[in-house]
């Protein structure tokens, strides 16, 4: 395989395949199901409260908060899950890049996962009055855009480390409030002890949380930068993902565990 063309060509193959994997075992959808019941919880609190300032954040959160899950949760588990059921050894066994294979199904999981935007929306239109205007639609557009592919990117990774792992569960269960909190999702980076800012921005949630507030209240001067902080992250993360795919192919062939679940 080389070239463009066909690695095009693997993504696409890659995401029919999570297509009908989960029209068989549709647990993915369950994401779905996470947004609107957040959204109304965030909005409860900020209407009984009368903050009509951190209305934003509270449909915002969930729409960021479905794209972590839909990483950690269930594009994380990807090789995982195909070592339990068998898939792993022909798929190791296909002339093409098991990490390309990965990417393309996390992908498909993520963008499920980014439909949670469209659900906070309509959630506080519909159940509570509230509609969401955006002032910068152009920057919102990017601003998500560069979050799930920055969000592809760090669920590539993050399956990598849960398969090479013995301890993936403890992971898994451990690595969602805190990428709360760092990434500016709950609350914005701001108002957190000074001391965790730096360990903020090496997570790309940081960086979306902001500029996605700055294009709802149009104040999305200097972009540029958050943007490309968002898909350098990620950039990073996808190359780290993929490098530690093939290391652990590469791994199981040598000691003869390809077989193993």
């Amino acid at each position: 395989m080389s070239g463009p063309p066909a690695t095009l060509r693997v993504l696409w193959q890659a995401v029919l395949l999570q297509v009908g994997l989960s029209r068989r075992s549709p647990e993915h959808a369950l994401i779905l199901l996470i947004a609107p019941l957040q959204t109304t919880t965030m909005l409860a609190l900020a209407v009984t409260a009368d903050r009509p300032d951190v209305v934003a954040n509270a449909v915002l959160a969930p729409g960021l908060i479905g794209l972590w899950v839909a990483a950690l949760d269930y594009a994380g588990r990807v090789v995982t899950e195909d070592r339990w059921m068998g898939r792993f050894t022909p798929m190791i066994a296909a002339p093409v890049p098991l990490g390309l294979v990965v990417a393309g199904r996390v992908a498909t999981v993520v963008l499920v996962g980014a439909a949670a935007f469209a659900e906070s929306w309509l959630v506080a239109a519909l159940g509570f009055g509230r509609v969401l205007t955006i002032a910068d639609p152009p920057l919102f557009a990017v601003a998500v855009a560069a979050t799930c592919l920055a969000t592809v990117g760090t669920a590539t990774l993050i399956s990598a480390v849960f398969v090479m792992s013995r301890a993936h569960e403890v992971l898994q269960n451990s690595l969602g409030y805190p990428f709360y909190i760092l990434g500016g999702i709950l609350v914005p980076v701001a108002v957190l002890p000074d001391w965790l800012h730096p360990f903020s921005r090496v997570v790309f949630l940081s960086w979306s949380a902001e500029l996605l507030r700055d294009a709802v209240h149009g104040d999305g001067h200097g972009w540029a930068w958050p943007v490309a902080a968002i898909l350098g992250l990620g950039a990073a993360a996808m190359a780290a993902g993929l490098w530690l795919t093939r290391r652990y192919v590469d791994q199981a062939r040598r000691e003869g565990t390809v077989g193993f679940a």
